[in-house]
C-alpha cells in the first residue's frame, strides 16, 4: 500500500481499510471505518449499535476543533447541542454539518445498525480532534435536550431569528450544479458544505454517464455510496474500477474523470480539502 500522502492516486477497499473503535463506557462506544487519517484529509465510516449513544466524557469530550459533515449511510441519527438545546433528526441520504466549537450529542434512534460517512477538516492530526477537544472548559450547565423556550410558541416561531449552530442538508438544501462544458458529459453535482476547509458534496450519474476531466487544489477523496463506478486519470492512462464503499484518494492537481459504464445509476461522495477549483475543467 502506497503512503497517506502518495503522489498517486490510491484505492481504499471496504474490505481492507482499517478498523478501530472510539470511546468509552460514560461517552458511548463506536466503531470508526478509516479511509483517509493524515494532516491532510481524514474521512471515515461511524458506526453505532442500535439505540447506541456518543455523548461526552471528561476524557473525550465531544468538541472539537474542525468543520464537521455527517452524511447518513444506515439508521436513524438524532443530534443535539446540549448548550443551545438544538436536536435534529437525520435520515439516509441526509447529511448535518456544523462548525468548529460545536457541541453535539448524537444517538441511533433505530433498531439497526446506524453508519455514516464523517468528513472532518481540519484533520484531527492538525490538532483538530481529541487535543482540541480537552483543551475546552466543561459544560457549564447540565445539558439541554429541548428548547424550551419554544413551548406554547410553535409552529409560530419557526421562522423567527434564532442561535443555529447546525443544519440538517436534504435535497432541496443541497447547492445543485451542472458541471461540464461537453453535451452529454454535464454531471449533476451537489455541494453539501464548503467552507474554507472542505468542500463536501455528491455526485449522481445516470447509466453509461462520462464527467468531464477535474482537478483541485486540495486532496480529493471520492467514495462510491451506490452503484459501479470507474475513475480515469488520462495523464497517465490508469483507471480504476469502485464499487459500493469503495474510494480513491486523489492527490491535488491530478486529473481525473468519472465513467458510470454500468447500466444502473450511480451515486459518489466526495470530499476536497481545501480548494475545489478550479473543479471540473472540460
Amino acid at each position: 500500500m502506497q503512503p497517506e500522502n502518495s503522489s498517486q492516486p490510491e484505492v481504499r477497499r471496504y474490505a481492507d481499510i482499517e478498523r478501530r473503535t472510539w470511546g468509552d463506557e460514560q461517552t458511548g462506544r463506536l466503531a470508526d471505518w478509516f479511509y483517509a487519517d493524515d494532516a491532510e484529509l481524514n474521512l471515515n465510516i461511524v458506526g453505532m449499535g442500535p439505540q447506541g449513544a456518543a455523548l461526552s466524557s471528561p476524557a473525550l469530550p465531544t468538541i472539537f476543533g474542525a468543520d464537521e459533515l455527517f452524511y447518513l449511510l444506515e439508521g436513524v441519527m438524532v443530534q443535539s447541542n446540549p448548550v443551545t438545546g438544538e436536536v435534529y433528526v437525520v435520515n439516509p441520504g441526509e447529511a448535518l454539518f456544523f462548525r468548529k466549537g460545536t457541541w453535539h450529542y448524537q444517538w441511533n434512534y433505530s433498531d439497526t445498525q446506524l453508519r455514516m460517512l464523517e468528513f472532518f477538516q481540519p484533520a484531527p492530526k492538525t490538532g483538530t480532534g481529541g487535543a482540541f477537544a480537552r483543551a475546552q472548559p466543561p459544560l457549564a450547565n447540565p445539558p439541554k435536550q429541548g428548547q424550551d423556550e419554544l413551548l406554547g410558541n410553535w409552529p409560530m416561531a419557526r421562522d423567527e431569528p434564532r442561535e443555529k449552530t447546525s443544519w440538517v442538508i436534504r435535497d432541496a438544501d443541497i447547492l445543485w450544479r451542472m458541471e461540464g462544458t461537453v453535451r452529454r458529459r454535464e454531471v449533476l453535482v451537489g455541494i453539501l458544505a464548503s467552507t474554507e476547509h472542505l468542500t463536501a458534496g455528491k455526485m449522481r450519474f445516470l447509466s453509461g454517464q462520462r464527467s468531464c476531466d477535474y482537478r483541485h487544489d486540495g486532496e480529493k477523496i471520492v467514495f462510491v455510496e451506490s452503484g459501479e463506478m470507474h475513475v480515469e486519470f488520462p495523464d497517465s492512462k490508469k483507471w480504476v474500477e469502485l464499487s459500493p464503499w469503495d474510494a480513491v484518494r486523489i492527490p491535488k492537481g491530478t486529473r481525473h474523470s468519472f465513467y458510470n459504464m454500468s447500466h444502473e445509476p450511480a451515486t459518489c461522495l466526495f470530499s476536497v480539502a481545501d480548494g475545489y477549483q478550479p473543479g471540473c475543467i472540460g
